[in-house]
Order: structure tokens, then C-alpha cells, then sequence
């Protein structure tokens, strides 16, 4: 039995290209202009606009990096397979030492938990009212031995092929198990692979999963057990809850630094302007 990921959806694919060439241009845009204006008015006092230049530049570099991780996850799909006696495995992942190639026996594998990751983040959405994201979600496995684990992350296309993977392990009477927390995001690098594997192994975290062939049905079931075991305040804790923190944060300075930043320039101009 194998499992190849799949490339981005072509909507999505051809949106990157686009946004890409938008964000990178408008950076490059940023970094020109002011180099343009010094050359067709060179005063003393457009001095400071060469701050400007290096908050392009900087702009260019960043959105340059995000993208080729993007197109760098096109080229490596990760790639799994069950052979009579091992599980084998090649996960690429864009986030720093989240890839690893892994060889497990099958008689070793004490668990398997299943949960859903987040695909992607969109906000505002056309199909809600603005200001609320949408967020796509796929399910995930993380077949677990005492001493790692591994993490197969299906696509929201191949959900006949998660069922035959957690029917599989059904079938071996492999103690399968649920969270309906979101422990993974693609790209974003909420959690490392050893704080997953560390949370999974907490017995207060997971509920059995009862598996009957209609997975929908069984994750919605599992859902409303754990919440009514654990709560859903619980739910609400974990790491992508720090990472919306930890984001909030950045844009609330982000946005101050921003005002800071416009009010300190114009104030350097004029009082340049002043002195000369």
C-alpha cells in the first residue's frame, strides 16, 4: 500500500504565481521609487528615503524566500509505503527539520492518532461575512512507536485513500485514536515534530477512535466525545492558539512600528528641509 502527496490544487498553484509577481514587484516597486524621486530632486532633505529602499529590498528578499518555499513543496511530495514488514517514508516539509526520511516495523507501531491539520488560512472570504477567515483542513496520521512517529499528511482529495490507510491499521487492531486539535499548519511552523509527538503521548490529550467506514461520521463522533470528556476550552489550546497570539502581537507592533516609522521620516525630512 502506498501514499504519494499530491500537488497543490491548479487554482491555487496559479494564485501563487500571481501573488507572487504582485508582492514581489510592488517590493521592487517600493525599493526603486525613492532612488527615482532622489535622482530627479537630489536635496538634502530626500536623504531619508533611503530607508526606504532598504524596507524594499527587504520586502523583495522576504516575499522572494516565501514563494520559493511554495514552489520548492511542489517539486517534493512526500511518499509513503507499507511493505509486509515496515512501514517506509519520505516526508518534505518547507518548515527547518520538519523533513526526514523514516523506516519503522510494523510490529513496533504502538498507536496511531488521527487529527486535522490546517491547509490554508483565508481572510476576508468572498463566501462569508469579511473579516472571518476560512480555513481548509485536511486529516492527518501520525502512526506512532515508543520512539518516533510518522506523520502522513493526505490531501483533502484523497480522503478514499485515508480510509484505506486507517482501515488498514483497523484491521491489524492497531489502538487507533482522535484530537480534534490543530497541531499542524502547512507552511506556518506552529509545532515541531518532537512537541507533536511529546503531546500525543499525553494520555489526557486523545479519545479512541471508533472506526465503522464512514469517516466523516466517525470523526464527527470522536469530535463531540472529546469535547465532552475534555472540554471545549480545551479544544481551544495548543499550538496554533500560540501561534494567533504570537501573531496578534506581531501585527498590533507591526502596525505601531508602520506609524512610527511614516511620522519619524517625515519629521527627518522637514527637519533636514530646515537646516539647509
Amino acid at each position: 500500500m502506498k501514499y504519494i502527496e499530491r500537488q497543490t490544487e491548479l487554482f491555487w498553484r496559479v494564485f501563487y504565481v500571481l501573488a507572487a509577481i504582485m508582492l514581489i514587484g510592488l517590493a521592487f516597486m517600493i525599493t526603486i521609487a525613492p532612488l527615482v524621486l532622489i535622482w530627479l530632486n537630489p536635496a538634502p532633505y530626500m536623504i531619508p528615503l533611503l530607508s526606504i529602499v532598504a524596507l524594499g529590498g527587504f520586502g523583495v528578499y522576504w516575499f522572494f524566500n516565501m514563494f520559493r518555499q511554495l514552489f520548492w513543496k511542489e517539486r517534493h511530495r512526500s511518499h509513503y509505503e507499507i511493505t509486509a514488514t515496515h512501514l517506509d517514508g519520505v516526508t518534505w516539509r518547507v518548515e527547518p527539520g520538519e523533513s526526514v526520511e523514516q523506516s519503522i516495523r510494523l510490529g513496533a507501531i504502538e498507536q496511531v492518532v488521527f487529527f486535522p491539520a490546517i491547509v490554508r488560512k483565508t481572510q476576508p472570504s468572498p463566501t462569508v461575512p469579511i473579516g472571518r477567515p476560512t480555513i481548509d483542513f485536511c486529516p492527518m496520521l501520525a502512526i506512532m512507536t515508543a520512539d518516533e512517529s510518522v506523520e502522513i499528511l493526505f490531501d483533502p482529495r484523497d480522503l478514499d485513500q485515508f480510509d484505506r490507510w486507517i482501515a488498514y491499521f483497523h484491521e491489524r487492531g492497531t489502538p487507533l485514536y482522535y484530537t480534534p486539535k490543530w497541531l499542524y499548519w502547512i507552511g506556518a511552523n506552529i509545532a515541531t515534530r518532537e512537541e507533536r509527538f511529546a503531546l500525543l503521548n499525553e494520555p489526557d490529550e486523545l479519545i479512541p477512535f471508533v472506526y465503522t467506514g464512514d469517516i466523516p461520521t466517525d470523526e464527527a463522533t470522536a469530535a463531540t466525545a472529546w469535547i465532552e470528556t475534555y472540554g471545549i476550552e480545551r479544544q481551544r489550546e495548543g499550538p496554533h492558539e500560540t501561534h494567533y497570539v504570537k501573531q496578534a502581537k506581531i501585527m498590533k507592533w507591526t502596525a505601531l512600528g508602520t506609524v512610527l516609522g511614516i511620522a519619524l521620516l517625515a519629521a527627518s525630512m522637514l527637519g533636514i528641509a530646515a537646516f539647509t
